[in-house]
């Protein structure tokens, strides 16, 4: 981690960002990093811009938590999207990145020029080669933020072809940058980026913050199970994901018929909003367990510690990584979890010692591991602990996170400045 600087100079900050949101399920919900990524610059003094695209309603200038967005109109979404056939999307990605550089190019170089921005931030894929080239042009630093690889990387790096298609995210991280802030979501980035050639002494590998003292507090403040209809005595096994097709809460929802026929006292409670909701509860009524699933929606940030206090057993299948802000979030907040080994997962989560780690192999008895931790409650409690105990030593707090980040962003401008003056 970088040293704590008190004191350091107020920076005119321009971010470049692809989405159109910085919460991938409504405000407030969802992941807080890339929220937290852009408002804590206007904390430590410094005058915050981002560059990104908005819809047609949208303010082309905004205050957003003392940041000033500048949105361009663009009926492309630069989102990730499934759904379509692999050609289609790969002609698509190839369509909206060309588009990407032909909007935002110039229009962040005017802005920078405008604005005098003393260092430019790319955020995301698309962010890092544009944030580049403006700083290029402006002849100031300019800092990479990556939130993860997404890929499934060993699959990826077996196949010359599949390397090359995954051009965004390789041309990402090997853009020239000043520094590369690379999220530690499990999915193994800097084993691409050694694969890559990148300077590793230039990237960051770090894990997201999380919000400690929200969970550290014992009592809840709402009463879930009462507003869930759930009754007190009976057991709760959830998910906390984004719905969509990459996070396979299907796999968690086909665990319900075993769980129910052995025991029915048990409900599964999914929290969190997208594009699979429909398609999860048809899974459920097929399966005729829709009375044992409680799919909650989204809940806000604060909201969630009370969820994960009212569960008994925390599970996550998905097979690029598990390694996501739920999990921490849990194991902080002392529940057990039952996740897939995908990759670097087991860093994180140790079978038998702090959780339960599932081998693909294991995907048609994960039912077995989840009714082995409800049955035996001692273990359960003692893995719950050694959980809490692990991500507490591992994981940096939210604020002692975004202090890393922006330390690395001013110390960029401060190296920059130095070697001018050489």
């Amino acid at each position: 981690m970088p040293e704590t600087t008190r004191e350091h100079q107020r920076l005119t900050v321009l971010a470049v960002y692809s989405w159109r949101e910085f919460w991938s399920m409504g405000e407030g919900r969802g992941a807080p990093s890339f929220f937290l990524s852009i408002t804590s610059f206007p904390k430590r003094g410094h005058d915050m811009h981002v560059l990104m695209p908005g819809r047609p309603s949208s303010p082309p200038v905004e205050n957003y938590h003392g940041v000033t967005l500048h949105r361009f109109r663009s009926a492309v979404s630069f989102m990730p999207e499934a759904g379509s056939s692999r050609l289609f999307q790969h002609v698509k990605r190839l369509f909206s990145y060309v588009y990407w550089f032909i909007r935002v190019v110039p229009a962040g170089k005017a802005l920078a020029a405008e604005i005098g921005a003393d260092v430019v931030i790319g955020m995301g894929e698309l962010g890092a080669p544009a944030a580049f080239r403006i700083g290029r042009s402006m002849g100031v630093p300019n800092v990479t933020r990556l939130f993860g690889i997404g890929m499934f990387l060993d699959e990826v790096l077996a196949s010359r072809l599949k390397l090359v298609l995954r051009y965004r995210e390789t041309r990402a991280l090997t853009t020239p940058a000043d520094y590369i802030i690379l999220c530690d979501d499990g999915s193994q980035g800097d084993k691409l980026a050694r694969h890559l050639g990148v300077d590793m002494d230039r990237l960051l590998h770090w894990p997201n913050g999380v919000d400690k003292p929200l969970y550290e507090s014992r009592e809840p403040s709402r009463d879930i199970r009462g507003e869930l209809g759930i009754p007190v005595a009976n057991r709760i096994v959830l998910s906390v994901s984004r719905l969509y097709f990459e996070k396979h809460v299907d796999r968690v929802v086909r665990l319900v018929p075993a769980v129910a026929a052995a025991r029915d006292d048990v409900m599964f409670v999914i929290v969190g909003s997208g594009d699979e909701r429909e398609s999860l509860e048809r899974l459920a009524d097929s399966l005729g367990v829709r009375d044992r699933v409680v799919f909650a929606g989204s809940a806000e940030r604060e909201e969630l510690p009370d969820f994960y206090k009212a569960a008994d057993v925390f599970v996550a299948l998905s097979d690029r990584t598990n390694v996501s802000n739920s999990l921490h979030e849990a194991m902080i907040a002392g529940l057990p979890a039952v996740v897939l080994n995908t990759g670097s997962t087991a860093d994180v989560v140790q079978n038998g010692e702090n959780g339960i780690l599932l081998t693909p192999a294991d995907l048609p008895r994960a039912h077995e591991a989840v009714l082995g931790l409800l049955e035996d409650e001692e273990r359960r409690r003692a893995l719950g602990e050694r959980a809490r105990a692990s991500a507490g030593e591992r994981l940096p707090t939210l604020e002692e996170r975004q202090v890393m980040e922006a330390e690395v962003v001013e110390r960029a401008v401060r190296e920059r400045a130095s070697r001018g003056q050489a």
